[in-house]
C-alpha cells in the first residue's frame, strides 16, 4: 500500500464513533493482531499493509478507499451506525419472521452481529448451525457451531442450500433441495440424517450464501 501518514487517524476516528475499544475492531477483523500494534498504526507514521487496511476496513463496516479519502479530507468523515454492513445471528424460531420483516427491534437482548463473507443484500442474516446433519463426511461441509449467512430474496433452485419449514414457520430446517425426477427432496450431509421429500405445507425461508468458521476466520461457499 501507498505510504500514507493519516490512515491510521481515519481508522482511530471511525472506531471512536463506534464507541469500540482496540479489542473490538481486531475482533471485528478476524485478524492475528495486538492491540498494541492497531494503536501504533492509528497513531503513528506507519502505513498497514494491504490485507490488513482491507481486513480493518470491512471490520469498520467500510473500505480502504474510504478510509483514504477520509484521510485526505477530514470533512468528508461520515459516522459509520454500529452495524453497518453487518447482519444479525437470527435465533432460528425467528427466522421466518425475521425473512418477512427484518425490524432489528424484534431481537432479543444482547444479539450477535457478524461480517458476512461477502457484501450483504438488504434481508442477508446469519444463523448458528445447531446440529450435526449437514456436517459431510467429505466436500463442503456445516459442522455445529459454524454461521451460514441466509439470503431471503434469492431464489431457491435444486442442489442450493436452503433454510426453510414444513409447515411451522418457527421449526425450520437447514438441507440441500433436491430433485429427483419431478419431486424436491431435503436431504442432509450426514448421511445417518434421512431425507424429507418436500409437501405441499413446505416453504423456503432463504437460501445460503455463505459460511463463516466456528473460529471466526471466515470463509466462502
Amino acid at each position: 500500500m501507498q505510504r500514507d501518514s493519516t490512515i491510521g487517524s481515519a481508522i482511530r476516528k471511525r472506531r471512536q464513533a463506534l464507541g469500540w475499544s482496540l479489542q473490538r475492531l481486531v475482533e471485528a477483523s478476524h485478524i492475528e493482531m495486538s492491540t498494541g500494534h492497531l494503536a501504533t498504526l492509528e497513531t503513528k507514521d506507519m502505513a498497514p499493509s494491504v490485507y490488513v487496511a482491507e481486513a480493518l476496513a470491512k471490520g469498520l463496516g467500510t473500505t480502504v478507499d474510504v478510509l483514504l479519502r477520509e484521510a485526505r479530507d477530514p470533512t468528508a468523515f461520515e459516522a459509520p451506525t454500529e452495524h453497518a454492513q453487518r447482519v444479525p445471528v437470527v435465533p432460528w424460531d425467528q427466522a421466518a419472521k425475521w425473512a418477512a420483516n427484518p425490524d432489528p427491534r424484534r431481537l432479543p437482548a444482547g444479539s450477535s452481529w457478524v461480517m458476512p463473507t461477502d457484501t450483504p443484500s438488504g434481508k442477508v442474516f446469519a444463523l448458528k448451525v445447531r446440529d450435526e446433519s449437514m456436517q459431510a463426511p467429505s466436500g463442503i461441509s456445516f459442522p455445529a457451531g459454524y454461521t451460514i449467512f441466509v439470503d431471503p430474496g434469492r431464489k431457491a433452485l435444486a442442489n442450493d442450500f436452503i433454510v426453510g419449514h414444513l409447515g411451522d414457520p418457527s421449526a425450520p430446517v437447514f438441507k440441500k433441495l433436491t430433485l429427483d425426477g419431478s419431486a424436491y427432496w431435503l436431504r442432509s450431509l450426514n448421511p445417518q440424517f434421512p431425507m424429507q421429500q418436500v409437501g405441499d405445507t413446505f416453504e423456503v425461508i432463504g437460501v445460503v450464501v455463505g459460511l463463516r468458521a466456528a473460529f471466526d476466520k471466515g470463509g466462502v461457499l
